[in-house]
């Protein structure tokens, strides 16, 4: 990968998040490329740091409950 085509703001939040910013470099190229096309769609400053710190964070489950009887849909027993 040619780090001399990366995007300005996404250098800049690598900038200022190392942890980051070393996940990056830890990628695949495959990985980088992929990342890389996600931050071009970014509209502001914001969004580009949550995009850049989602490399650090573990990966949580999107639960959406917002009907509680929800979770007790399902196959019955018996």
């Amino acid at each position: 990968m040619d780090y001399n085509t990366l995007p300005i703001g996404l250098g800049l939040a690598f900038a200022g998040n190392r942890p980051a910013m070393d996940r990056f470099v830890d990628m695949t190229d495959e990985e980088k490329e992929e990342f890389v096309e996600r931050s071009r769609s970014v509209l502001s400053k914001k969004e580009m740091e949550e995009l850049v710190g989602s490399l650090t964070k573990e990966e949580e489950p999107k639960l959406h409950l917002e009907d509680i009887n929800q979770v007790f849909k399902g196959p019955s027993i018996g």
